[in-house]
């Protein structure tokens, strides 16, 4: 399905900043080269953890950012919204309509380290994807600090054990430091292409 829009990458992760102490340099890094690539920066809004550093990143590089959020998330997870200039702050009712916007929006979405939250949204477009609801794309989990090594070897045991097709795990790939991102996005679109 092409969109009908510039390049844009979804992030999603935690807005905890006791998460972000060891992680926070690796996603603002992570934010400043998707600004350098002309990538557009879709997230949940927010300037603490995980989405405060991707936003400072994709920022200090000159990027486009969209908010997309709820009202009360807006009110806990950014100290100044006036940040946000006309047209790059979207407010929707519910958190399933944030999902659905960021992530049919994306070429790319990316996950950092997160909680509860965060494993919802894996949970919500991995289910869109397999039926076929959302047009899938590259889901590339930021390992930064091997934060998810549990969780990815979860995965692979529920392909081991026939929870999960194959086919379903095409679009997932990981990376360990910023630098790999555009390598690893190439990797996962040649093995979705695989499947299609």
């Amino acid at each position: 399905m092409k969109k009908n829009h510039p390049p844009a990458m979804a992030i999603f992760g935690s807005s905890n900043w006791d998460i972000a102490v060891n992680c926070y340099s690796r996603v603002y890094k992570t934010g400043q080269l998707i600004a350098q690539k002309g990538y557009t920066l879709i997230y949940g809004v927010g300037d603490v953890g995980m989405m405060g550093a991707a936003y400072s990143g994709a920022r200090s590089a000159g990027g486009k950012v969209l908010g997309v959020t709820i009202p009360v998330l807006l009110k806990r997870q950014c100290a100044d919204p006036s940040i946000f200039k006309r047209g790059e702050l979207k407010l929707v009712k519910t958190l399933e309509e944030r999902k659905k916007i960021m992530v049919t929006r994306a070429d790319v979405i990316l996950v950092a380290p997160g909680g509860w939250g965060t494993l919802d949204e894996i949970g919500t477009f991995g289910v869109r994807f397999k039926i076929g609801e959302w047009p899938a794309v590259p889901v590339i989990f930021l390992n930064y600090n091997h934060y998810w090594d549990g969780f990815l070897k979860f995965m692979k045991q529920m392909v081991k054990d026939k929870a999960v097709r194959p086919n379903q795990m095409a679009f997932v790939g990981s990376i360990r430091s910023p630098k790999k991102l555009f390598t690893e996005i190439k990797r996962v679109k040649t093995q979705m292409e695989k499947y299609q």
